[in-house]
């Protein structure tokens, strides 16, 4: 462990490192949010979340 360590010795990167690890998990969790909230507000299947033509019919609205 003590070999890790030695890398983030500068505070920047302590910061960089801690920065890239939530942004990461903020993906993750965006994703399962929203596979879990369009399973169950649609009838279709969850993973149609990931799907580009569904997100072009979410920006159409806001076009």
């Amino acid at each position: 462990m003590k070999q890790f360590h030695q890398y983030l010795d500068a505070p920047w990167k302590k910061f960089l490192f801690w920065a890239v690890i939530v942004l990461i998990l903020c993906i993750i969790l965006f994703t399962i949010g929203g596979i879990v909230g369009y399973g169950i507000s649609s009838d279709n299947s969850p993973f149609q979340f990931l799907n580009g033509k569904t997100w072009d019919h979410v920006f159409s609205f806001i076009r």
